[in-house]
């Protein structure tokens, strides 16, 4: 069964990016930002003003002593960072629900999500990559498809996990749904006018080699992911079919320890942050 017009339909009624976060996001392009404004926009937000005073003085961030005004927070965090922090913030409380399709609990979405999103900035960091925007955020929105395909994968479930299919996840939904949960986030993510790095790592985590653009921030999304999936992080139904990319591996030159480093080091910050965002 297509069920391509209902997925259409749920994308376009799915909830809007909460304006704040657009607001902020736009000013954040401005690379003469004004902190002063910065503060003006947020302030009006007691809820949102308390998180990023708890971000800006968490180890995370390697705050180093305490502060108090949400100026001097916003300086310490870094126009970059307060664009992350912003829309994970703001974001997260859609990953909070259950995906009974796809086998995941309450928070187990945004577990994997921020997994991922750790992960890629350790990978870029190990790497030596100084100028992958976004990447943080790219992490943390991939798999927001899995939201919007859910009760369609849950009507598929048994045609999906036929054992004698051999192809990975994403393929079996795009045969049985006619679309994978990958398109269905790009999809998402350009209706919220998300910038293109990061609609493209949502769309193609899973087939970084296919790729037109922007290969580093694919090739570590994906990477990151897979290996949130290997030590068990927001598996579901699916982490467990799919397969590292070779070319993403060869592109990176990453090595075993490399990845046993990261995993390491994703895992504690994983933690830490995702105690933080709930």
């Amino acid at each position: 069964m297509n069920y391509l017009k209902k997925i259409e339909r749920r994308i376009q009624e799915f909830p809007e990016m909460p304006a704040m976060c657009r607001t902020l996001l736009q000013s954040l392009e401005d690379p003469d930002v004004d902190f002063k404004q910065l503060e003006e926009q947020i302030q009006y937000d007691p809820g949102l003003t308390s998180n990023v005073l708890r971000l800006a003085n968490s180890a995370y961030f390697g705050a180093t002593g305490t502060v108090s005004s949400l100026r001097v927070a916003l300086m310490r965090l870094g126009t970059r960072r307060v664009s992350e922090v912003v829309t994970a913030i703001l974001v997260s409380p859609m990953m909070l629900r259950s995906l009974s399709g796809y086998d995941l609990r309450s928070q187990d979405l945004l577990e994997h999500s921020v997994w991922v999103a750790v992960a890629s900035e350790e990978l870029a960091r190990l790497m030596g990559y100084r100028d992958v925007k976004m990447l943080f955020t790219a992490g943390l929105l991939h798999d927001m498809g899995k939201i919007i395909l859910d009760p369609f994968v849950r009507e598929q479930r048994d045609q999906l996990l036929q054992e004698q299919l051999t192809e990975s996840f994403d393929r079996r939904e795009q045969d049985f749904i006619g679309m994978s949960h990958a398109q269905a986030g790009a999809n998402l993510l350009a209706k919220w006018n998300i910038p293109e790095e990061i609609t493209a790592a949502a769309k193609w985590h899973h087939d970084p080699e296919s790729a037109p653009e922007y290969p580093e921030q694919v090739n570590m999304v994906h990477l990151a992911d897979i290996l949130g999936y290997s030590e068990g992080i927001g598996a579901g139904i699916d982490g467990m079919k799919y397969r590292a990319s070779a070319v993403a591996h060869k592109r990176l030159g990453l090595k075993k320890s490399d990845i046993e480093y990261v995993a390491s080091l994703t895992l504690d910050k994983m933690n830490e942050l995702e105690s933080l965002l709930t």
